[in-house]
Order: structure tokens, then C-alpha cells, then sequence
């Protein structure tokens, strides 16, 4: 599908991240921000550039489900003293890694190696090494780095929910490596390079934390990690596929149709089986938005069908029974 941007959903990360202040277009993309959203957001009259390669939020925009959270975790970090790093769900909504949860943390949680375990009211602080490399600062506030937040958020997690971080990370390393986001993006993640780049940061990164508890999981999930994988909804979708013995499916590949390209989240070139991940948010933040992503994914649709191609299509509310019982049909039949 093509590539959708959130204005709102970058505005309420960019007023998590940064406020009201106006921020340098280098800093924003290091704290994980794209070109494009950031295009997006301005021309949705979200964000501003007061002066070239500068952007702020415009005056009177109001955040708010992260903010809280990241108040609360600035004040933990300068609270417990130097050497504390925001780890698990908080490097996380920093970074952004995704999270098997999409409802803002809780919990505080903080990483440093010189102090003791503690677990109180709002905060979780646990005690283990963390190296330079698997460092770094978003925002001011330092934290775990890309790799060794997505292997925290694995550990301990079964294959479908496992995958949804380590995707993401192996994505985002990808876009960081490369300068890439939209379209240039979706064909970086397919390049066997980048791709082994970037489970090699993640494999570096779980070793540091050999034998720990939940780290074996984590290891056999790395084997099945997919940069090409946009969304949480698809790489829960494709651990579903997998844990049932389903076909190894192509991941977010191009397919040339009446002389246009069009991507698929999932899809069989020997079955003629394409697999789309419905999550909303791919379809805009307005009823406009949403009307015009439709109409261009029915006349898409209406041209791969034409062209052969058999669809299956499932939301994130339908239930892992139901989604693996229609691909498990379609490529049946095919």
C-alpha cells in the first residue's frame, strides 16, 4: 500500500518529545522523526517552520498521551543521578521502537548499572550493564539504544507479540542507516545488506545480555525478524502465520501491475495471494483522508484482481483464528 503519514500522531510525539520549543530538522529526524511526516504535519497546519530547517509545534496545540509520561520519566532520570537511562516501554516511546501495547506506559522504567533493583509507585529501576554502543539521547534525556530497547521489549514475550519490536527496530535502523523514509525506505528494507546490518545490531545487542531470563526467545525470534514489516498489526499478522505452519509469505514487496507499482503487506507470487493488513491508521487522521486512501485502495485492488491476484484482508480486531483460517483458505485454493 502506499505510504501514509499521521499528522496527529506526529504532532502528539512531536509535543511529547520536544513541546512547544522549535527544534533544528537534524535533531527531529535523530529522535526519529521522517522528512515526510514532518512535511505532512506542516502542510495539515500541525507544525510550523518559523525559519528554514527549523520546525515547532503552532501556537495553541494542545498533547496530550505521552507528555505526562515523558514529564515523568525526565524527572526520574535527573532524580536517581548520572548513569540512569530510560529503558523497556519509556526508550521505547522516545526512540519510537513499537510497543506489543499501543496504550501510552504506565510505569517509569529506568536501566543503571550501578544501582540496586527497585520497584515502587510509578517506577521500575533495574540494575544491568548497558555498553556505550547500546547507548544513546533522544531529547536530552539519555536511554537505551535502538537494538537493546527492542531486545528488552522481546525478552520474556512469546513469537507474535516478540516480533512487534524487533521489526520495528530492525525498520527504524534501516531508515537511520540509510537517510531513507516512504517509498525509498520500502525498497531499503528489501536490500539483503541492510536488512543482515541491522539484525547484526540486534544480535550484538542481545548478546550483551547472554543468559538472561527470556533472552532464548528472543534469540529464535531474531532468525524471523522483517525490516520490511510496517506495522504492529502486520507483525503480529506474520507471527500468527508462522506459529501455524503457513507458507513463508513475501513481506511488503512491489508488484508491478498495468504499468504501476503497488506494495503489498503480505503476498504469494506461486499462489497468487495477497495479504493486507487493515489497520486504520494507514488510512489518514480525517474523514477526507480516509475517503480519498479507500477510493485509491478499491481502484488498486480492482487492478490486481484483474490482474490475477486473489485478496485476503483482515483488521486488527479480528481474532488470530479468523485471520489465519482465511490465508490458510485462500492459498488452499489457489
Amino acid at each position: 500500500m502506499p505510504a501514509h503519514h499521521r499528522p496527529l500522531a506526529t504532532l502528539e510525539r512531536f509535543l511529547a518529545v520536544f513541546g512547544d520549543q522549535p527544534v533544528a530538522n537534524a535533531v527531529a529526524i535523530d529522535a526519529g522523526f521522517t522528512r515526510g511526516a514532518l512535511n505532512a504535519a506542516v502542510r495539515r497546519g500541525l507544525l510550523e517552520r518559523p525559519r528554514r530547517g527549523v520546525v515547532r509545534a503552532v501556537d495553541g496545540t494542545e498533547y496530550v498521551p505521552f507528555a505526562e509520561h515523558l514529564a515523568g520519566l525526565r524527572a526520574a532520570v535527573t532524580t536517581v543521578g548520572e548513569g540512569a537511562l530510560a529503558s523497556h516501554d519509556s526508550a521505547a516511546v522516545l526512540h519510537p521502537v513499537a510497543r506489543p501495547s499501543a496504550r501510552p506506559p504506565t510505569v517509569t522504567q529506568l536501566v543503571h548499572p550501578g544501582a540496586s533493583n527497585f520497584t515502587g509507585p510509578g517506577l521500575i529501576l533495574r540494575t544491568s550493564p548497558v555498553p556505550a554502543r547500546h547507548r544513546a539521547v533522544v531529547a536530552g534525556i539519555p536511554c537505551t539504544g535502538v537494538a537493546r530497547t527492542a531486545v528488552d521489549l522481546a525478552r520474556r514475550r512469546r513469537l507474535p507479540s516478540a516480533l512487534i519490536p524487533l521489526d520495528s527496530a530492525a525498520r527504524l535502523l534501516v531508515a537511520r542507516a540509510t537517510g531513507t523514509d516512504g517509498a525509498a525506505l520500502r525498497e531499503a528494507v528489501l536490500t539483503p545488506e541492510h536488512r543482515d546490518r541491522a539484525r547484526s545490531e540486534l544480535r550484538d545487542a542481545l548478546d550483551t545480555c547472554f543468559g538472561w531470563a527470556g533472552t532464548v526467545g528472543v534469540r529464535d525470534a531474531l532468525e524471523l525478524v522483517d525490516p520490511a514489516s510496517e506495522s504492529p498489526l502486520e507483525s503480529r499478522s506474520r507471527g500468527w502465520f508462522l506459529e501455524a505452519g503457513l507458507l513463508r509469505l513475501s513481506i511488503g514487496r512491489p508488484i508491478r501491475c498495468r504499468g504501476r507499482t503497488y506494495w503489498a503487506d503480505f503476498c504469494s507470487e506461486e499462489h497468487g495471494v495477497i495479504g493486507e493488513a487493515d489497520g486504520w491508521a494507514k488510512y489518514g487522521d480525517t474523514a477526507a483522508e480516509m475517503r480519498a486512501a479507500m477510493e485509491h485502495e478499491r481502484a488498486r485492488q480492482r487492478d490486481l484482481e484483474a490482474d490475477g491476484w486473489t485478496f485476503v484482508r483482515w483488521a486488527s480486531t479480528d481474532p488470530r483464528r479468523v485471520v489465519v483460517h482465511r490465508m490458510a483458505t485462500a492459498l488452499h485454493l489457489a
